[in-house]
């Protein structure tokens, strides 16, 4: 092979790997960028969801219901998520601070349904951002070329 050939090569893989990494932060940030609107949405209306009991406690949605300072952090945890999403779906970097953010957040959730204030859904959710985590950061380096 020529080295303008092997150049070519290595850019056309470059490329592939950038639409797919593309393609993998719009799949790990959908979730939120409908979720989280909906839940911003039901929190500042104080309305409780006719689905809540199925993820969280009962005793966690009546705190929500009549407690301003939970709604507070609800809403700005709720719009810090929209956010984030939107970042890693449109700007893709830096990369760490997204898979950071994944792990942090699936990790809240986890411990959170180990004190029985969620249930399995919002786990296997935590379980999903912490894969998220791992791949966002095995994403996050530039792919080496050997180039001849």
């Amino acid at each position: 092979r020529t080295r303008t050939h092997t150049h070519a090569h290595a850019r056309t893989r470059t490329r592939a790997r950038g639409m797919w990494i593309m393609y993998v932060d719009w799949l790990l940030a959908a979730p939120w960028l409908v979720l989280a609107p909906l839940n911003f949405v039901k929190v500042l209306i104080n309305k409780p969801s006719p689905l809540a009991h199925h993820f969280v406690a009962k005793r966690s949605e009546e705190c929500q219901k009549t407690c301003e300072i939970a709604r507070m952090w609800a809403t700005m945890f709720w719009s810090l998520q929209f956010f984030l999403s939107l970042g890693l779906a449109l700007s893709h970097r830096p990369r760490w601070m997204f898979a950071s953010g994944k792990l942090f957040i699936g990790a809240i959730l986890l411990f959170n349904f180990y004190n029985g204030v969620v249930k399995e859904p919002i786990a296997a959710a935590g379980c999903f951002e912490i894969l998220s985590a791992l791949v966002l950061a095995s994403t996050s380096f530039p792919e080496k070329t050997k180039v001849e």
